[in-house]
């Protein structure tokens, strides 16, 4: 998969983040979202969350950014989401091949997995 580093100097905690790109095909290639299925919607629908905004006194909202991360990735699945990692960018024939162990934010099953865990 397609990778890159996003640095925010402004952050606090996250300064830098990696940012896959399961949308990505190669020439006559599938990308990892071709082959996954979303999964049915599990989050309520935004009209009926805000109706029931008004039912009660406090209400609360949670910012679930990081959330993917707390989510692993059975093992037998994890050569689905090899990539390879090159430590020296100016050297092309080194590189390793990792796996991730986490649910990456831009898979098409991630939005799914998510809401099934919370």
């Amino acid at each position: 998969m397609p990778h890159s580093a996003v640095v925010r100097t402004d952050k606090e905690t996250t300064k830098v983040r990696m940012v896959f790109d399961a949308s990505s095909k190669g020439k006559g290639h599938k990308s990892l979202n071709d082959c996954l299925t979303p999964g049915p919607p599990l989050n309520p629908r935004i009209l009926d969350v805000l109706l029931r905004f008004r039912e009660f006194e406090y209400a609360f909202c949670i910012d679930i950014q990081l959330a993917f991360l707390t989510i692993g990735i059975a093992e037998e699945d994890r050569d689905y989401l090899r990539f390879f990692w090159f430590p020296d960018q100016q050297d092309s024939k080194s590189y390793n091949i990792l796996r991730m162990t986490r649910v990456p934010f831009g898979v098409t099953s991630s939005p799914f997995m998510l809401a099934s865990k919370i």
